[in-house]
């Protein structure tokens, strides 16, 4: 028997969230120590304060910090960095600076403050208070940063940190809010790979397709990272798809999508996939947000794969 379309996007999972496209230069940035947050670290045997330990929250990257007791606490109390004793105490810092300080700029991307994400944050999250960070050698430079529903890893080796560390911690916090709000329980990811791709590439700044060029690719079949090829415009694309919808609702709908994710996923009567591959959370949470096109049309799921490139075609 063929493998469901949830099987698929756990064994994609397991490789890292959502297979993002990093784009990073040779040249490296050494901010000076005085500029990151200050904080102390501690050790989880003395405060009972360990890393996450469900293995289905994490992925490879993130679930290596799993018997890691050393780390490093921001004195807001809102970001830890665990990691190996081994690793620099710059790369905690560096980590744990760029954690607090992009937090709150993504958050507002979403229109949350960080009090409504920690009353919003998904049951299933340990430590719903924290952002939580994880110094992991199985981050290669090539990807420096991956985001899972528990914690955010980092490549530890802070001498090779690329120039552009901000934008990428911001697509990748954005990927770990996503997760939080979208699902209660879930054991996977229930958003559409275009889609978690598509909204970080947005909130992050990152590049986005003009509109005139939709008909280059077809994002809305790349359910999974399976689905998707190797034609790296594809993340442009995945963003001008997201932008469409939030250019025509906002914002706040975006999130609120999100939310209605979650809660359909704790009613629990929204299980498995429709004929297209994506989760039935995700296709009943869009057609019941009251999404409009860009003519303030209603708008379903089922239109929007349908229609999509009649719909950008008309929308400029």
């Amino acid at each position: 028997m063929a493998p469901s379309k949830a099987m698929l996007m756990i064994i994609a999972l397991a490789l890292g969230l959502t297979g993002c496209k990093v784009t990073t230069s040779d040249s490296h940035h050494y901010p000076d120590s005085d500029d990151f947050v200050s904080g102390l670290f501690y050790d989880a045997r003395d405060t009972g304060r360990h890393y996450p330990a469900s293995a289905w929250s994490l992925t490879t990257y993130t679930e290596v910090c799993r018997n890691e007791p050393l780390y490093f606490e921001t004195d807001s109390g809102r970001v830890r960095v665990y990691g190996s004793p081994a690793y620099s105490e710059t790369s905690f810092r560096a980590a744990a600076s760029e954690l607090e300080r992009r937090i709150d700029g993504v958050l507002s991307r979403f229109q949350l403050r960080w009090s409504d994400f920690v009353e919003d944050r998904s049951s299933a999250a340990s430590y719903p208070r924290q952002v939580i960070g994880c110094l992991s050698p199985e981050v290669p430079h090539s990807e420096f940063v991956s985001a899972s529903l528990a914690a955010v890893a980092f490549n530890p080796y802070f001498g090779q940190w690329p120039y552009e560390t901000g934008q990428i911690v911001a697509h990748e916090l954005a990927h770990f809010v996503q997760e939080n709000l979208s699902r209660y329980d879930a054991s996977y990811s229930l958003l559409p790979y275009w889609f978690a791709e598509g909204q970080s590439v947005v909130v992050a700044g990152d590049p986005i397709a003009p509109v005139y060029q939709h008909y280059d690719y077809d994002p809305l079949w790349d359910v999974t990272p399976i689905d998707a090829g190797n034609t790296p415009y594809r993340f442009e694309h995945y963003g001008l798809a997201y932008r469409y919808l939030e250019k025509a609702n906002g914002a706040l709908a975006m999130t609120v999508l999100l939310e209605m994710m979650q809660l359909l996923d704790w009613d629990g009567g929204f299980h498995g996939e429709v004929s297209t591959g994506e989760s039935r959370a995700f296709v009943e949470a869009f057609n019941s947000a009251g999404l409009v096109d860009h003519r303030n049309n209603y708008l379903s799921f089922q239109r929007f794969r349908s229609d999509y490139h009649d719909l950008l075609n008309s929308s400029y």
